[in-house]
């Protein structure tokens, strides 16, 4: 990257980083589904899932996963043997390093991919969690606050996977509220022409609230050092009911 300030002298890198294998989105997913159920069957003292405020379901996600699941293997596959370690809130540049202090909410940093060629303070699975509810309309915060924050190139932009983890409250769903949002003619450009929304997954129960589903994006910017424009970015949309 040839932006001010930053040290060079690295080995090279690819762009886009390699694709994340889906086996590993896929269990995140489940580990995510796990958290929520721990958080509901037994949840820390003064915590309620149905007040909590964003910041304060996020703090218990980072800590179930990085503390309890990644150590006790309850989610198979969900592991120090995949993923290094998953970190809330980190400093992380944009794609031309014009911001330099962006923080997605969670970043699942990958293990075993060092001797690929990445930057491993990019290779990740970064996700931006958005509650979706009456306070929080889905077009201003979940679309525009967190999917546009991937097209633009401010998270995940080395990367050709990205995720948002809704907070859902008031029986909203991905194909009744999440799809229009997305079709909406006002938003197409800006959101990178999505597509409509698909499943690639499920976590083992028919609840749709838990079903894993996927959009493709367009990206609105060019990789630095003259790599031309960025390709495609994959978003998987894991919802959970907080209600």
């Amino acid at each position: 990257m040839s932006v001010f300030g930053f040290f060079t002298a690295i080995p090279d890198y690819e762009l886009p980083h390699p694709q994340i294998p889906l086996r590993v989105i896929l269990t995140t997913h489940r580990a995510l589904v796990k958290a929520f159920e721990l958080l509901r069957a037994k949840p820390p003292m003064g915590f309620g899932l149905a007040q909590a405020k964003e910041d304060e379901i996020t703090r218990q996600l980072h800590w179930i996963l990085e503390n309890r699941l990644l150590r006790s293997r309850e989610v198979a596959g969900f592991d120090r043997r995949r993923i290094r370690n998953v970190i809330r809130a980190p400093e992380v540049t944009n794609y031309d390093g014009t911001h330099p202090a962006k923080k997605p909410d969670l970043v699942l940093f990958l293990l075993e991919r060092e001797s690929l060629p990445v930057l491993p303070s990019h290779d990740g699975l970064f996700a931006e969690c958005k509650p979706v509810d009456d306070d929080h309309p889905i077009g201003k915060h979940y679309c525009d606050g967190g999917i546009k924050r991937f097209v633009n190139g401010d998270y995940a932009w080395a990367m050709q996977e990205g995720m948002l983890v809704a907070y859902v409250r008031g029986r909203r769903n991905i194909g009744t509220d999440l799809a229009p949002a997305l079709a909406s003619d006002s938003r197409h450009d800006g959101l990178g022409s999505p597509t409509a929304p698909v499943v690639v997954g499920a976590s083992g129960t028919a609840k749709e609230s838990v079903v894993l589903q996927a959009t493709l994006h367009q990206r609105l910017f060019s990789w630095p050092d003259g790599r031309g424009a960025a390709c495609a970015i994959r978003i998987f949309h894991s919802w959970h009911d907080c209600s």
